[in-house]
C-alpha cells in the first residue's frame, strides 16, 4: 500500500506541512488496519473471532470506501457487523407474542 499525499522528493519530512503530516499518518494507519482486517477474515475461525474492535470499526467508518479486500474478505465483514448489529439491538421479549 502506498501512500497518496504527493511528496515532493526535495522536501523534507520535517517541511511538510501539519495537515500534510496528519494525512500521512492517517493513510498509515489506515493501511496497517486493512492489512490486518484482511489477515484475520481469511482465518478459518473467522466467525468464532469476537466482535470487530472500536478502533478497527473507526477505521472502516472513515476508510471503509476506500479500503481494498478481497471478495471474501468483504463478504466476512459484512456477516461480522451484521451479526454485532443484531446482538447489539434491543428487543422486547414480549414482542413476538403481540
Amino acid at each position: 500500500m502506498s501512500n497518496k499525499v504527493i511528496k515532493f522528493p526535495k522536501t523534507l519530512i520535517n517541511q511538510l506541512s501539519e495537515a500534510q503530516k496528519l494525512a500521512l499518518e492517517m493513510e498509515t494507519e489506515k493501511n496497517m488496519y486493512q492489512e490486518n482486517i484482511e489477515w484475520t477474515m481469511q482465518q478459518q475461525d473467522w466467525d468464532k473471532l469476537p466482535a470487530i474492535d472500536g478502533r478497527s470499526l473507526d477505521m472502516l467508518a472513515l476508510f471503509g470506501d476506500v479500503m481494498k479486500f478481497t471478495p471474501e474478505t468483504s463478504q466476512r465483514i459484512i456477516c461480522k457487523l451484521a451479526e454485532q448489529i443484531k446482538k447489539n439491538q434491543i428487543t422486547d421479549p414480549l414482542e413476538e407474542y403481540l
